[in-house]
């Protein structure tokens, strides 16, 4: 913080002048210290050691806000190190009532499905991204193609509260698991 020394009503200007000239000073090399790390042209702030904020809003909040009442990502996230977690974890769902998601369009990991959308067409996903399929009533669930799902022949049925876990690699779905499921 600046070294600033006040000038009395009593100091004349004349007599006040290297009081001035230094407090000027000060000020200066202050601003200098925060612009080196604030760029007032770009708004970017760099090389900061440490920030301490009640609330952190990236692209007013469309990518990312960070507050005290929980975190949101909403910008497509990658992580390249590990993730540990400590506590419970969540996962979005769907209830699909008439079809499934087009190709590229699954934005939930679990989908609860009702026999109103029977049979699915299980279009193509993102590289990598697994989801669950899950039955929701007592007719189950049938495929329409089982064309892109490697390692089936003819079929799949999921029965009432039954399971199928999938993930897209490449052009095909791969079964990680199922329960009450017929593959044929």
């Amino acid at each position: 913080m600046a070294t600033i020394t006040t000038i009395q009503g009593t100091d004349s200007l004349s007599a006040s002048r290297v009081t001035l000239n230094d407090n000027f000073t000060a000020i200066n090399d202050e601003l200098n210290t925060v612009t080196s790390i604030l760029d007032p042209v770009t708004g970017n702030l760099t090389g900061v050691a440490a920030a301490e904020v009640n609330s952190l809003l990236v692209n007013s909040g469309l990518a990312a806000e960070f507050a005290t009442s929980g975190n949101t990502l909403t910008a497509a996230t990658t992580v390249e190190g590990e993730i540990t977690f400590n506590d419970a974890v969540i996962y979005d769902q769907e209830v699909i009532t008439t079809s499934m998601p087009a190709a590229l369009g699954f934005d939930a990991n679990t989908y609860m499905i009702d026999s109103s959308a029977t049979p699915i067409t299980l279009n193509a996903g993102v590289n990598g991204q697994q989801i669950t399929l899950i039955a929701n009533d007592a007719a189950g669930v049938q495929f329409a193609s089982i064309a892109n799902i490697a390692g089936v022949n003819t079929s799949i049925d999921i029965a009432q509260y039954g399971t199928l876990t999938l993930r897209y690699i490449g052009t095909s779905w791969y079964i990680l698991g199922s329960f009450n499921t017929a593959i044929v």
